[in-house]
């Protein structure tokens, strides 16, 4: 009876466990914002020019990154993985904060609450349906909505 209480506590630990783990698998370029406001990127690019230098790009990437967080005097930054298969290059990194990917990539990212997103003038402050119906706009499901606004045509 003792072992199998035992082996219960230990698969129910590795079911826990098991939700721990970074779903994050892009297929093409994307933004990631996780609910604690990190960023994590992922750039996909054709890496099938005979002139291309994989430690090449490797290098600048890593000098890049190391010249910023020497700039803000904190590891903001992080090269998470950089790979080439295939004729293609994909480079996975890992941000802070969102102000630290705006600043890193000087392009427009914002993360926030639908609030917030009217206050900084992303959005009206009055929304239409389908049929040009305006929506209440103090509903509390519109305070539970997060906006995500970027300039760049990747997957958010």
């Amino acid at each position: 009876m003792r072992k199998l209480l035992n082996f219960c506590m230990v698969l129910t630990a590795a079911l826990f466990l098991a939700g721990c783990g970074n779903d994050f698998e892009p297929t093409e370029s994307t933004i990631y914002v996780t609910s604690k406001g990190e960023v994590v990127s992922a750039i996909m690019e054709d890496f099938d020019k005979a002139y291309y230098d994989f430690d090449e790009l490797s290098e600048e990437v890593n000098k890049e990154v190391k010249s910023y967080c020497l700039n803000v005097n904190d590891e903001v930054i992080s090269v998470e993985a950089l790979t080439k298969e295939a004729g293609k290059v994909a480079l996975t990194m890992k941000y802070q904060t969102v102000d630290d990917y705006t600043k890193f990539n000087e392009v427009l990212l914002f993360a926030g609450t639908y609030e917030e997103a009217v206050s900084a003038g992303y959005l009206p402050e009055e929304l239409h349906d389908t049929e040009g119906i305006i929506t209440d706009t103090e509903s509390e499901e519109l305070d539970r909505l997060k906006v995500i606004v970027t300039e760049e045509s990747v997957c958010i």
